[in-house]
């Protein structure tokens, strides 16, 4: 069974570290080719090799964190690799040719793929903290694949994380078929940032045991951690790419989609944590729906 487990474990691990490795390197190939465009000012290419340095260093201090004590190294990790992932998109945007009029900042394919990263991975991370802190610990469930992925991590013994990424993998090609290839990048990296933040936030502390605070504020934070995610071309559940596809060819929300194909996961939940925590699950998803709908089309009174 520990074998099992620790094999599981360092597949989750290798996948992480092969999806962030490639993100680092096609940003560190984006700061190359503007560090060589040749209309770029000096103040502008100092900015580039900063953002250069600064991806190399936090290799390093990755690199560093992993002959520190267990218990120290995962929370300097997690700090360690979202500040290293979320900076240089943020110093890359600053060194654009600055002739260049925000209409036309904006219509850049560079900026829009750095804007959408950076609030895909800040959806993420609302989403990881809601279930870690709020939902998980109080054994309510999220819905859609992510809830699938509870149960059966509570039924099974094995990570959440592993199940959020096992699961989705059917749901990425689908989209890539359906959608198109940037769907695919940023659903991928909310994925991966998904599983990463639950997998550090595993001793997150729990703010509260009362399971109607709870839904209510494990519900908002996933809500609008799911909202942006959508907002900015991505997914993280194989049921919010079944909703934008139906909210495509239909009038139905995503939000209102989603809570339909819940209900049947409420239910199995009500067998494997309690009818009274599906019912709060089911209160946790009304609200989500709502901060989803909210977080995309904006609020309407």
């Amino acid at each position: 069974m520990y074998l099992i487990k620790l094999t599981n474990l360092a597949l989750l691990y290798l996948f992480v570290w092969v999806t962030f490795s490639l993100i680092y390197l096609f940003l560190d190939i984006l700061n190359l080719g503007l560090l060589l465009n040749p209309f770029l000012e000096n103040g502008q290419k100092n900015l580039i090799s900063s953002s250069l340095i600064f991806s190399a260093t936090t290799l390093f201090t990755g690199e560093i964190s992993k002959i520190i004590p267990y218990g120290f190294s995962m929370p300097l990790a997690f700090i360690e690799g979202s500040i290293g992932f979320l900076i240089p998109p943020f110093i890359m945007a600053q060194s654009l040719p600055s002739k260049l009029s925000p209409i036309e900042r904006s219509g850049l394919p560079i900026i829009n793929l750095v804007k959408c990263t950076f609030f895909v991975s800040i959806g993420s991370l609302f989403a990881a903290l809601g279930l870690k802190s709020f939902l998980v610990p109080n054994h309510i469930i999220d819905g859609g694949i992510v809830g699938v992925s509870i149960i059966f991590s509570y039924l099974t013994g094995l990570k959440l994380e592993l199940y959020l990424l096992l699961l989705n993998l059917p749901f990425l090609y689908i989209g890539y078929k359906k959608i198109g290839k940037r769907f695919v990048f940023t659903t991928l990296i909310g994925i991966s940032i998904l599983s990463l933040g639950t997998y550090f936030l595993y001793n997150a502390p729990v703010p509260t045991k009362n399971l109607f605070v709870a839904s209510i504020l494990g519900g908002a934070l996933l809500g609008i951690g799911v909202g942006l995610v959508i907002r900015y071309g991505g997914s993280l559940d194989g049921t919010e790419l079944v909703g934008i596809l139906v909210n495509r060819a239909t009038t139905f929300s995503i939000g209102k989609v989603i809570m339909f194909i819940n209900i049947f996961i409420f239910f199995s939940a009500g067998f494997v944590f309690g009818w009274d925590k599906a019912l709060y699950s089911v209160l946790t998803y009304v609200i989500a729906s709502k901060m989803i709908d909210v977080t995309i089309e904006g609020f309407h009174i």
